[in-house]
This record gives structure tokens, sequence and C-alpha cells, in this order.
């Protein structure tokens, strides 16, 4: 098989059936954007085994957006809450890499499995993982610059799918870069283009100010602040208009159905620069702190979770067994995210 658009041009459309580097075999495409189309491929070396390939066209940046999402997923190797890297290359038309092969977005999850607003249960639990994912990009010297739902996703089967990961580091910049043996922190431009989505980016972010890690951490807030209830903006399209009412919400408001803790979370964001290090010790502490409260368990069933036991109550004679075997499994602490002081705490870069 062949490539089905042979022209530079556009989205990277390879055919079902075709063979990329000899070893990966198109099933079918997963989806398309700004930054690549994304393809689910087997893995002819091990059959049944299946991985994520995207593509990008060489045409219009010369591979320059998945070059990066290459070097950051390189950094992140072994890390937790990320993809494994398990090739990439380039070809005449199109550059490509094979990584692992994800579920569902948590955008997804929340649109089709969850009925209403998200428990506090459930989102102050993917507040943490969130929470370990931007520390460990930022310990790697990145910022995301675009975090949101639809960039966040579950691993395929059980237990990875109790696990939250980071995707989409198309939009990523470092801050951290290196020269010789020295590491520095990049200075923040004073005039910066306009990234991220909108509806989840900093106040900062929409005055075109270099993002740094508190934005990331803005954008956990506003993700956190949307699980328990509609964004105040959530109507809104323009870029300034969203800008405005996020000037004009008091985070009071924006956190009214969110715990107490939420609110010291955002004073200490507000009290940071460019420069500053964020406390994410402090707010993994008042994570915990809501778990404490609430007597949450990491092994607890998430929402979506509670909606696939019941239709299996419903569907089958023998649900009731079926749902125990369930959180039987998800008891098991192997079966959930673990979290320590450590994993907060730790600063390898020294910033």
């Amino acid at each position: 098989m062949v490539e089905s658009n042979d022209s530079d041009e556009g989205p990277v459309d390879l055919a079902v059936g075709k063979v990329v580097a000899k070893r990966f075999l198109i099933h079918y495409k997963c989806g398309e954007g700004g930054c690549g189309t994304v393809y689910k491929v087997e893995d002819l070396e091990k059959k049944k085994h299946f991985y994520a390939l995207k593509a990008e066209s060489n045409s219009a940046s010369g591979g320059a957006v998945l070059k990066l999402e290459v070097a950051i997923l390189r950094r992140l190797q072994g890390r937790k809450h990320f993809a494994e890297l398990i090739q990439s290359g380039k070809r005449e038309r199109y550059s490509y890499m094979v990584m692992t092969l994800f579920g569902p977005s948590l955008s997804y999850v929340l649109k089709k499995k969850v009925k209403g607003d998200l428990s506090i249960s459930s989102t102050v639990r993917i507040g943490i993982q969130l929470l370990y994912c931007i520390k460990t990009l930022h310990d790697a010297g990145y910022i995301h610059r675009d975090i949101k739902p639809g960039n966040l996703a579950l691993g395929r089967h059980f237990p990875q799918s109790r696990f939250l990961y980071m995707l989409d580091f198309g939009l990523s910049r470092e801050h951290i870069t290196r020269d010789g043996d020295k590491v520095l922190m990049r200075r923040p431009r004073t005039d910066t283009l306009f990234r991220g989505t909108p509806k989840y980016c900093s106040i900062s972010t929409h005055e075109r100010n270099e993002q740094g890690r508190p934005d990331d951490l803005w954008s956990l807030v506003y993700l956190i602040a949307e699980l328990r209830g509609p964004l105040p903006w959530e109507d809104l399209s323009s870029k300034h208009d969203i800008k405005e009412l996020k000037k004009r919400t008091p985070d009071t408001k924006l956190l009214a159905n969110c715990p107490i803790q939420m609110l010291e979370i955002t004073a200490h964001l507000r009290s940071l620069t460019y420069y500053t290090r964020p406390n994410y010790f402090f707010i993994y502490k008042k994570f915990m702190e809501v778990m404490k409260e609430g007597g949450f368990k990491f092994t607890d069933p998430y929402d979506w979770e509670k909606t696939v036991m019941a239709k299996k109550k419903r569907i089958r004679h023998d649900g009731e067994s079926t749902s125990l075997h369930y959180i039987k499994h998800s008891a098991d602490s192997g079966n959930s995210p673990s979290f320590c002081d450590e994993d907060f705490t730790s600063n390898p870069l020294g910033f």
C-alpha cells in the first residue's frame, strides 16, 4: 500500500494497511489536529501489541513540532503518567513517532461517561495526578502551555485506566536550557504570541506575557473548577471577552463548588513570578487535606467507573459479583496511582 495523499501540504494521510519503518502496520486514523495525525498501529515484531503513531508533514515546519515532542518524551522516559517513546524517524514527506497508545481523553470521559459535575473525590484525585504531571514536566525543563482535558488521557486497560497521562507537547517550550555544564533558566521574552487554549490559560497568558511554571498551574485550577461545574466564561468565544471575565471573577466565585483549600492554592499562585519556583509540595498537601477530610482513597472508584459498574449490574444476571470483583481488584494498591512526599519536594534542576 502507498500513502493516499502524495502532496506535501496538509495533514499526513497514511493508508490503512501501510507499514511504516517495516514494522508498524496502520490500523486506522485516531484523529488529526494542528500538530499532526495520530494512527493506531500494530507492531509486526510483537503480534497484538498496539501503539499510537503520530505523523507530521515536513513541508510546513520541517517536522519541528514532532521533533520537540520526541525530545520531551525522551527526557521523560521512565516517568509515571507519560507515554513511552517506542521509535521515531523521518521520511521524505513526513516525520513520525511511535508511542504508548492510550485510552479515551479526559474530555471524552467527562462528556460521555459522567452525568453532571464530578464528585470531589474524583476531582481531587485528578488534581493530584495532574499536579504530578506538571511538576515532572517542569523538572524536565519544559512548560506545557496547553493543559486542558483534551490533552490528558486515561490508560487503555485496567489498571492503567485508573491513571491520568499527559499528552500533546506541540505547544511546549523549554524554560531551562543547557550550555555545556551550565543549566540556565531562559529569560522571559517581552513580546510573545498567544499559545494555548483561551478557556484554560492564565490571565498572564492572555496578556501575551512569557509563560512560566505558574501558568501551567493556573490551567490546573481552571480545569479543577470546571470539573465541579461550568466555568463562568463557558459560553464565550472571544479571547478578549474571556480574559476580561477572568479578571472580573473572584476566586471565591470561580471555586464556589470546590474545597476551601483551592483558595489557598490560588493565593499561592498569585504570589509567584516567572522566576519563582512554585511550591508543588504545598499544593499537594492541600489536595491531601481534601482527601483526608473527605475520607477518600486512591483506590475508590472514579465517577465514570461507577457508571460502568452500574451498567454491568443492569446487563448481567451476575452483575453484583462482577462489580464486587471489579472493586476488589481496584482496591489493590498497585492498581491505583500512589505518590510520596519526594514526588513533590524534589528539585533535580535546582530552579
